[in-house]
């Protein structure tokens, strides 16, 4: 599955850098600044689709990296209850065991 997922992720990067190539032009970006005037910043296409990519593959892994962490964190947890009930299962048999070992008679 994950070699499906770098091949589709490579493939991706490819088909963005072919399109941002081919739109080399310069276009105007326009931005709002403290004192309400518009503030135009000049930049190349490729350079703005780019970091729109690369912003858009940031958020996304952080999203992910944080359910990552999240479902380890519930391993974890679900990790030290099963230990828990082991301990208690084998002091349960320990228990057991020894209670059978009472109750049954011991030939003289």
């Amino acid at each position: 599955m994950s070699t499906l997922k770098y091949s589709f992720f490579i493939a991706l990067i490819i088909f963005v850098s072919l399109f941002a190539a081919k739109n080399m032009h310069t276009v105007e970006i326009y931005f709002f600044d403290s004192s309400s005037s518009e503030k135009i910043i000049k930049a190349p296409t490729m350079v703005l689709i780019s970091c729109s990519f690369g912003l858009g593959f940031l958020i996304a892994w952080f999203f992910e990296l944080f359910s990552q962490l999240k479902l380890k964190a519930q391993i974890r947890e679900k990790q030290k209850n099963i230990d828990k009930l082991e301990k208690e299962l084998s002091q349960l048999k320990r228990e057991s065991d020894e209670s059978e070992q009472i109750q049954s008679p011991t030939p003289l």
